[in-house]
């Protein structure tokens, strides 16, 4: 428990009151041993909440480290095959959507057709929403590019200045040292080639702020073409961009269009996989099975890279536009993120409710919807990959379904009025017969 703020002084005696409230309570119950192992069950599932749940928030409030990762049920979801699997991906983000906006052709053409059209012609083929990025790059983002190349030219003067007066200075040294004429004409030589080459790195210096100062001379116009043209150049397959590819070695230089194509492959791959599995029941951990489960990873590994590539292509891109520095966009918290935060401090709602026998009833029906629905996501059907971190070799029959019918069996008696505060909470509006052992 060392990894909870919590110290293991206060869990030794929070464990230790429990099953003292536990042995009472089943004396005052005449010792029933159905009351006894109802309510084992309910605090052994409530201590499982409720620790999972501080264990999620305590990993938010420190900070990421080497052996810290803050909880997000992402990696979950990513590879679940299950009815509600899909739909819990996108609650994060939704690649399939990323790459229909963004490397969508709006035009079909072949990249042979696209390479021979000018610039600007380019410009207005690149996909509306990334065009509308780089358009929404104010004046200032223009301005700060052009200062940067103004600061550029000046560096480049500065740069040269010193290198000839370091030159000239070596030159002098050497000079007064010499033995001989040979010496100082050797010296002389030396400086200036120094002084030549100075000269040369200052000129191209110089040319190419220049270039930047004359590319925002109309308000970053041939700039933002420039970065359209590029981008659309990618997606029509004319330019390459290195990217890495299952089972090759080093970077492959694809275009979009190729990605999108190796995309929809692997798509199809793995449902034509998932289909010949399906009828059979699947082969459980077979080798079949595990075939299955590596396409469909592929194809979702496939689409989610190249969602992130292209993301990554358009802030390179903006980059440019702002005079090299990063465009910081407004961060926007999913509804995953939101989902995770959610999921944590209902995890210690429903524990410590459970624990404390404060609504019980309604905990434990909550508690078992929130099975259900992990259940959905990762069903233990045996034609469906086992989900991370899975013990042994469940088929249709998984811990969430033996803890969800558990919790099912506890809604069904009053043991928040045997053991807890419902006893308390719920007295003026129920009736409590403990012969009958029910409210």
């Amino acid at each position: 428990m060392s990894h909870l703020p919590i110290p293991l002084a206060v869990v030794y005696a929070g464990l230790g009151g429990t099953l003292l409230a536990l042995c009472v309570a089943t004396a005052t119950n005449k010792w029933s041993l159905r009351v006894f192992v109802l309510l084992a069950l309910r605090l052994a599932i409530g201590w499982h909440f409720l620790f999972e749940g501080l264990y999620k928030v305590q990993s938010h409030a420190t900070a990421p480290t080497e052996t810290n990762r803050p909880f997000t049920s992402e990696p979950y979801f990513k590879v679940a095959p299950g009815p509600i699997g899909a739909l819990m991906r996108k609650q994060f983000s939704d690649p399939s959507k990323e790459i229909a906006d963004k490397l969508t052709r709006p035009e079909e053409m072949s990249a042979d057709a696209f390479a021979k059209l000018k610039d600007p012609q380019q410009a207005e083929r690149c996909p509306s929403a990334v065009a509308a990025k780089f358009d929404e790059l104010s004046e200032a983002a223009v301005k700060t590019y052009r200062t940067a190349a103004e600061n550029e030219l000046k560096a480049a003067t500065a740069t040269e200045e010193k290198a000839v007066k370091d030159a000239t200075a070596a030159e002098e040294k050497a000079t007064k040292g010499a033995k001989s004429d040979d010496d100082k004409a050797k010296a002389k030589a030396v400086a200036d080639e120094a002084r030549a080459k100075a000269k040369a790195d200052g000129d191209k210096a110089r040319a190419a702020a220049q270039k930047k100062i004359d590319r925002a001379a109309d308000g970053g116009k041939e700039m933002v073409i420039d970065a359209k043209a590029a981008f659309a150049r990618w997606v029509y397959g004319v330019d390459k961009r290195d990217c890495k590819m299952k089972g090759i070695t080093g970077d492959v230089p694809l275009s979009a269009r190729d990605r999108v194509e190796y995309v929809e492959w692997a798509a199809g791959v793995a449902k034509a996989a998932a289909e010949r599995q399906g009828p059979s029941l699947g082969t459980g951990t077979g080798t079949d099975n595990k075939r299955v489960a590596e396409f469909r990873m592929d194809a979702v590994t496939a689409e989610s890279d190249l969602a992130r590539d292209a993301n990554a292509f358009v802030a390179e891109l903006q980059k440019g536009l702002n005079g090299g520095k990063d465009v910081v966009e407004e961060p926007v918290t999913s509804r995953g993120q939101t989902m995770d935060k959610v999921t944590m401090w209902f995890l210690v709602g429903v524990g410590a409710c459970l624990m404390f026998g404060l609504f019980t009833r309604v905990a434990c029906l909550a508690a078992a919807g929130f099975l259900v629905m992990t259940y959905l996501a990762h069903p233990a059907f045996p034609w469906y990959p086992l989900p991370p971190n899975t013990e042994g070799n469940p088929v249709f029959v998984n811990k969430n379904v033996i803890e969800c019918i558990a919790l099912i069996a506890l809604a069904l008696y009053p043991t928040g009025r045997w053991l807890g505060l419902d006893a308390i909470v719920l007295r003026p509006f129920c009736k409590y017969n403990p012969d009958a052992g029910e409210a």
